[in-house]
């Protein structure tokens, strides 16, 4: 009997050490899944941001005298492609700029009573960030308010 108990406490010992184990290998695999997501928000945001100071200082899209940043000139979207822009970030994003003044998608025919330009979007799943924006209008010489959105689409969807 004594040999018995003896065994069983072996047995119940081992089963806990076993579930303890198993506790603390679930309990590290949630931990480094949190901070794999952490980190790929981290990264996400970083690129966002890297990706709207671009779009505001670039002097592919801003207005020549201002050294400021954010005014970006109606003539140079409308320009500007999506290859253009792919050749220098990459790709896995977009980039809006909308006026308040105008809501139609500008193009070389609309141009310039248009206030809508839209860079490399695609269908998908993306997570999107906005600043605003001041659109000066060459061929009036007037300023518009407006936003510049970048996305940024998500792995696999």
């Amino acid at each position: 009997m004594r040999g018995q108990a003896q065994l069983m406490e072996y047995v119940l010992l081992g089963f806990f050490l076993i579930l303890i184990i198993v506790l603390i290998t679930f309990f590290l695999t949630g931990w480094q899944i949190s901070t794999t997501r952490s980190e790929q928000r981290r990264l996400i945001h970083a690129k966002a941001e890297f990706l709207l100071r671009a779009f505001t200082n670039s002097p592919y899209i801003n207005k020549n005298t201002y050294k400021e940043g954010s005014m970006l000139e109606d003539s140079k979207l409308t320009s500007i492609t999506c290859e253009d822009l792919e050749k220098l970030y990459g790709t896995g994003w977009f980039a809006e700029v909308e006026s308040l003044e105008f809501d139609n998608e500008c193009n070389d025919m609309d141009y310039p009573l248009c206030g809508k330009w839209s860079y490399c979007k695609k269908d998908g799943n993306a997570e999107i960030f906005e600043i605003p924006v001041n659109i000066y209008r060459k061929t009036t010489s007037e300023i518009d308010i407006g936003f510049l959105r970048v996305g940024l689409y998500k792995q696999g969807g």
